[in-house]
């Protein structure tokens, strides 16, 4: 099975840290470095990538009129479903 390795923001390059840091604005987070979910680390590897990740992400995941609850419950049973460790 291959692997992506994830680049945490305290291992980021310039162009990437900087990516790091609209995604955590977007998000709201207060965090140095800017902390980052490891969905968005997947794509760390295309900088330009990782805003429009993370916008989507934010907007699929914590956006719309679902309740948080059918939200959470729906990324858990997908998560379950595909082996995932998020």
């Amino acid at each position: 099975m291959p692997r992506i390795a994830l680049i945490p923001a305290h291992r980021a390059g310039p162009e990437l840290k900087q990516a790091y840091g609209r995604v955590a604005e977007v998000w709201g987070l207060k965090a140095a470095p800017p902390l980052t979910a490891r969905i968005v680390q997947c794509f760390a590897h295309r900088p330009r990538f990782v805003e429009q990740v993370a916008l989507g992400y934010h907007y699929v995941g914590w956006c719309g009129t679902l309740p948080r609850t059918v939200r959470e419950l729906t990324a858990v049973l997908v998560s379950r479903e595909n082996d995932c460790f998020y």
